[in-house]
């Protein structure tokens, strides 16, 4: 038995990394082809690597926290004059607070809880092992015990060798 540990475990390589990088800063796949020295198409199917597209949202994750830190104060700070004011506030005010910062919270949250699911799936399911058996295995071992059988001298193998 052999155990392998899922792709998206394995580290990115050089060219890997570089891709990421220089698509984390903007740069077309075209551009980044020709600067790594790859096609267009192998940069494309890099990209589609789910180790890859593990490392790129963790990049961008990263880049966005500040945003997102900001949108959720502004969220909080609406909610604390909404909780002020609420009884003299008009309507109209108090939909625009709310419509533009909870649809992009509500949709950070399931993102995150998406990756959360995403994360414990993986560890609960932990590495992947797998067994290599040649398609002559079976007979190899078979003719081996014949072998040792006659070797020790007994005169009929049993029934589970023969079969």
């Amino acid at each position: 038995m052999q155990e392998m540990t899922k792709s998206e475990n394995t580290p990115l390589n050089k060219n890997e990394l570089e891709i990421v990088r220089l698509t984390v800063q903007g740069h077309s796949q075209k551009s980044i082809a020709e600067k790594v020295g790859l096609s267009a198409s192998n940069v494309c199917r890099i990209l589609k690597k789910p180790r890859v597209i593990e490392k790129l949202q963790a990049s961008t994750q990263e880049l966005h926290y500040p945003i997102y830190q900001k949108m959720m104060d502004n969220y909080a700070r609406a909610q604390e004059r909404i909780g002020r004011e609420i009884d003299t506030m008009d309507i109209k005010e108090l939909n625009k607070y709310l419509g533009h910062t909870k649809p992009l919270i509500s949709a950070m949250v399931i993102e995150t809880a998406r990756e959360e699911l995403r994360k414990r799936i993986q560890a609960q399911e932990g590495p992947v092992t797998f067994e290599i058996k040649y398609s002559d295995t079976d007979q190899t071992i078979r003719r081996e015990a014949l072998k040792l059988v006659k070797e020790w001298g007994y005169d009929k193998p049993p029934e589970d060798i023969i079969n």
